[in-house]
């Protein structure tokens, strides 16, 4: 028994033996690590320029490309310019032979118009006696003013009717003034709608040609019950590309119109653009719990390289200061009396109380308590860490036993 048991007291300082070593390893790295999780490095004092930024990304909604649409039925017969041709509001850009489904829609179309317009020139012809009676009208309700003296009751009558007869006159012309506007859209209306279904597609502005997506004998199909449109071309006219900005709820109190940004395309990774905030959406929207404020920039230069729909990523300028004192953020600390940065001088660490102005994504600018040249510490991530390659042995019964990293 006595031999069994000391058997017993040898294995079981065999298992705990491993064990001690191993939890005095983990010990001993996690002090290592604790002790690397940071390096001090110096840096001096810098002047220079520093601009505070909110970034964000979004889209091209607008670079000036018109489309040239048709809701006609038929067959391109002829294309009268190309890609590049400079083109006149009314100007022709593609004739169409039209199917029978499109002379339908043509002559109804046509017809319509011509109801419109018969209504609006109908409208107009009874406005001229109705101006006419406000005229005269108003002439005796003035001799009425002037000559009637209020006394007897037959004068207030008289008076009375006068005015009547003069507002009454007006509200006519009033009435039929109005009738004549609403006219006037809906035969404005039915002339667009008209000249959508013929067969010569022309420009609707002065500009030039972007792209031609028609060619002689193409088809063109469109839904006469959905009352569909088909794009032949495009016209881009002068002006500068416009884009959004989606900012968040924490950012959009500081963008002001007005404000400066630096744009980069998603497809355009070498090239910066500027551009000015000229809008704000203070309403925004909620997305998947998450509130954003659309904000437009306008490009400050035309670009034949922002095309409708192009990410973008921007940075917009809140505040921009040159020829300041800034340190590295990383050597600026918080304490309960504000920010502090530790100094190094004669070989001396000294805690310096500063005050701060702007930051920028790595920089903070000093106001006070720092000369130009000064030599600071920040903090920094190690570039390297402890090393993986120690190896603890324990040397037990049938061979080493290896603890640690390989």
């Amino acid at each position: 028994m006595k031999y069994i048991k000391q058997h017993k007291i040898v294995f079981a300082l065999i298992l705990l033996i491993p064990i001690i070593i191993f939890t005095g390893q983990y010990y001993l790295n996690k002090s290592s690590v604790e002790i690397s999780s940071s390096q001090q490095i110096q840096t001096e004092v810098k002047k220079g320029n520093i601009s505070s930024t909110v970034s964000a990304s979004g889209q091209i909604e607008t670079a000036n490309y018109l489309a040239i649409t048709t809701s006609v039925n038929g067959i391109v017969k002829k294309v009268y310019v190309k890609e590049g041709d400079i083109v006149k509001k009314g100007q022709k850009i593609i004739e169409v032979t039209l199917d029978s489904e499109g002379e339908i829609s043509l002559a109804n179309a046509y017809a319509s118009y011509l109801r419109a317009k018969n209504a609006l020139d109908s409208a107009k012809n009874s406005l001229i006696p109705l101006e006419s009676a406000v005229i005269q009208k108003e002439e005796a309700f003035d001799t009425e003013k002037e000559e009637n003296s209020y006394q007897s009751h037959d004068e207030r009558i008289s008076y009375k009717l006068a005015e009547n007869d003069y507002f009454t006159a007006k509200n006519n012309y009033e009435s039929k003034k109005n009738e004549l506007t609403q006219l006037q859209i809906s035969a404005n209306s039915a002339w667009n709608e008209y000249q959508s279904q013929s067969p010569v597609i022309t420009a609707s502005y002065d500009g030039y040609i972007a792209n031609i997506v028609a060619v002689e004998g193409t088809r063109i199909e469109n839904s006469v019950s959905e009352r569909s449109v088909q794009t032949v071309a495009s016209i881009k006219i002068e002006g500068t590309p416009i884009a959004v900005l989606n900012i968040t709820e924490l950012d959009i109190n500081n963008i002001k119109v007005g404000q400066k940004a630096k744009i980069l395309l998603n497809s355009v990774r070498d090239e910066t653009f500027t551009g000015t905030v000229v809008g704000i959406d203070k309403i925004g929207s909620l997305t998947g719990g998450v509130s954003n404020y659309p904000v437009i920039i306008k490009f400050d230069q035309n670009t034949d390289k922002a095309l409708p729909n192009m990410g973008v990523e921007a940075d917009i300028i809140l505040e921009s200061k040159e020829g300041i004192l800034y340190v590295p953020t990383a050597a600026v600390k918080s304490t309960k009396n504000g920010k502090a940065v530790t100094v190094v001088a004669n070989g001396q660490q000294i805690n310096t109380a500063v005050k701060t102005g702007i930051s920028d994504s790595s920089n903070t600018e000093i106001l006070e308590g720092l000369n130009e040249g000064d030599v600071v510490l920040m903090e920094t991530l190690p570039t390297s860490g402890f090393s993986t390659n120690s190896q603890v042995q324990f040397r037990g019964v049938g061979g080493v036993v290896p603890f640690g990293g390989r």
